[in-house]
């Protein structure tokens, strides 16, 4: 103090003041070097500046040329409000060392709109809101719930939080936001405070402020739902806690006819697997069941081959595959193993099976017409093999049921007429676009197409005059070749021309399928071979025409006939036809057969006669020749006797 006093008096020469003046009463002290000193409370160095930066985007402040030091960086900041706390006589702290680890914590939800379910409205999500108050900074926590649907943990990293509608001076989120009030906006997000620690709570008392909770937490129907899913099915879908008796059982609850008592004696002995494996070794009891899941949405009614293996009492279930079921091949429901009566979960780390050993599905719950529970399935055992039937016979008494499987009632669909032919292409064209919205080309059978391509069935026909409507009287003079086409069951009718007979001839109908005539079916009632392959002369109607077929070619009645001549060629026919053509030349025929027998045997081979009927332009055809070779060579030794021919022909 005497130092001070002793300088208080100096004063710049010419001049009656002093260069600072103190606080208080001290005297004034020379602005010189040694005799300044820094502002402890000071925390404010920046620059004063016209230009800054703001989310990467130049801006203009509006900023005196020289900030006055004692305005603060962030008006009552919780920093500030901590040093103005503290009276003269503390002793000073700093803020980042006094409000090091004080965090206010809040519990609180937001109710987010699911705009696209109508049984929920909403989906509740429960947080905590961590305040840190030595940089103002906040974090967010997500609390961990099953089957929300959301990545839950941290929700937001910590960090000052920007107001929705920034003033100056109050840019961010601050503690006193969270004072009297129910709800905090956090980027448009509202969160509703339902509760707090008892440092927060302190901590508002303190300063003089109120805090403000919502009292109920609306249902989340979602949990809700899903909640009483597990409950029906069975499962705890609530973390066990230390004292839960399902983790002690290994997820697994004790019937109710089953003690404690009587579980400990049996997990404790152990099962003597030695003597059943001599006497059951591969010896299994085979039962069928089946699953009905209908009352699920796309569910079926499935069968499943239940195998229970006595060596080891394990069970496995395998699915019956069938033709055109739309289903893959899946081998196996179930793999051997042993199954509970009723599942609850799976068994705890650690747990032995021979802890549940009574809860286990054995050969005395296996029975024809009761229904038992494989991991959520309920099979109804409908039926068994021979081998289990005399099983439960010897060993229990019981004769099982025989097959109790019911046939399901079969549900006729109702179907669509087609509709009538709308004149446009042909048609098919109209059935394309009656069945696919686009219509799709008619698709060929390529193999049958290969096989049957060159099959041609050809009639000769007539318009049948009687038949007909409206005839004109030159029609009976007409005449027609009608073709049929194996391939793809086409029909065309061909007219050849005739002189003078007032018909231009030609194509009398394209190459088409036709349909029959007044076939109640309409489309696709097609004319196939069957409807032409009739008994000559016969009638047949093509597209309204009546046509009576008189004649056919060779060619399709070897078709018709199986390829047995016989039944369409007559040899005597083919004798009389060489003895009115040839009368009279029966020597120089014999003289020429024996010019060809070499060997002067009385015989000529099958090439000899050919040759022979070429010679002398006898006119047979291929199927008459091959018929008459047959009757001459009975034997089947590939020659005949010439003489013998000669006679009888000629």
């Amino acid at each position: 103090t005497g130092r001070m006093s002793g300088t208080a008096g100096l004063m710049r020469p010419g001049t009656g003041m002093s260069n600072y003046s103190g606080t208080g009463g001290d005297p004034p002290v020379p602005f010189l070097p040694g005799n300044s000193f820094a502002d402890p409370n000071k925390d404010n160095f920046r620059k004063s500046h016209a230009f800054d930066y703001r989310s990467g985007t130049p801006v203009e402040m509006d900023v005196p040329a020289k900030m006055d030091t004692t305005i603060p960086s962030r008006p009552q900041s919780t920093q500030q409000r901590f040093r103005q706390s503290g009276g003269q006589d503390t002793e000073f702290v700093p803020a980042f060392a006094g409000l090091d680890g004080k965090v206010l914590r809040f519990d609180a939800f937001t109710a987010e709109q699911v705009p696209e379910n109508l049984t929920e409205p909403f989906r509740v999500r429960i947080f905590t809101i961590l305040y840190h108050l030595v940089d103002d900074s906040v974090q967010i926590n997500e609390h961990k719930q099953q089957n929300s649907g959301h990545a839950q943990g941290v929700f937001m990293k910590r960090h000052r939080v920007p107001r929705k509608d920034p003033k100056p001076g109050e840019e961010f989120v601050s503690l006193f936001d969270f004072a009297d009030t129910k709800t905090v906006q956090l980027y448009s997000r509202d969160f509703h405070l339902t509760a707090c620690n008892d440092f927060t709570q302190q901590f508002y008392e303190v300063n003089g402020m109120s805090l403000q909770f919502e009292t109920h937490i609306p249902e989340d129907k979602y949990l809700t739902m899903r909640l009483a899913t597990a409950s029906r099915s069975g499962r705890n879908t609530a973390t066990p806690g230390p004292g839960d008796e399902s983790m002690e059982m290994g997820g697994f609850r004790p019937d109710s006819q089953a003690s404690m008592s009587s579980m400990t004696s049996v997990g404790g002995a152990k099962r003597d697997m030695r003597e059943k494996f001599l006497k059951y070794a591969n010896k299994v009891l085979r039962f069928y069941g089946q699953w009905d899941d209908r009352g699920s949405m796309f569910g079926q009614k499935l069968e499943y081959v239940i195998n229970y293996f006595l060596q080891d009492d394990k069970v496995e279930v395998l699915e019956v595959k069938k033709n055109n079921s739309g289903r893959d091949p899946f081998p196996k429901l179930v793999k051997k193993q042993r199954i509970p009566r009723s599942f609850r979960g799976v068994p705890s780390v650690g747990s032995k099976e021979s802890d549940f050993e009574d809860q286990y599905i054995n050969d005395q719950d296996l029975l024809v017409g009761t229904t038992i529970e494989v991991f959520g399935r309920d099979m109804y055992l409908y039926d068994c093999d021979d081998f289990t039937r005399e099983y439960y016979r010897q060993h229990y008494g019981i004769e099982q049921s025989g097959n109790l499987l019911q046939k399901d009632a079969l549900v006729e669909f109702p179907s669509m007429p087609l509709p009538p032919y709308n004149g446009f292409g042909s048609e098919h064209d109209s059935l394309a676009s009656y069945f696919n919205l686009i219509p799709k080309p008619r698709r060929y059978d390529a193999g049958k197409q290969a096989t049957l391509d060159a099959i041609i069935f050809r009639w000769k026909a007539k318009f049948d005059m009687d038949k007909m409507t409206a005839p004109n009287p030159d029609d009976h003079k007409r005449r027609f070749v009608v073709s049929y086409f194996m391939g793809d069951g086409s029909v065309s009718i061909y007219e050849p021309p005739i002189q003078n007979s007032g018909f231009m001839g030609g194509k009398f109908l394209e190459r088409q399928r036709v349909v029959k005539h007044n076939s109640p079916e309409g489309f696709g009632d097609w004319m196939t071979d069957q409807d032409l392959l009739i008994d000559l002369p016969g009638t047949v109607w093509i597209n309204g025409y009546p046509f009576v077929l008189l004649e056919t070619d060779k060619f399709t009645l070897r078709y018709v006939n199986k390829g047995n001549i016989d039944s369409f060629v007559n040899v005597d026919t083919i004798h009389n036809k060489l003895h009115n053509k040839f009368t009279g030349t029966k020597r120089e025929i014999l003289n020429v057969f024996r010019m060809l027998d070499e060997e002067k045997n009385g015989v000529v081979t099958l090439d000899d006669l050919v040759n022979v009927i070429r010679k002398f332009n006898f006119e047979l055809d291929e199927d008459e020749m091959i018929a008459l070779m047959a009757r001459w060579d009975q034997a089947k030794e590939g020659v005949i006797y010439y003489e013998r021919f000669v006679d009888t022909v000629f």
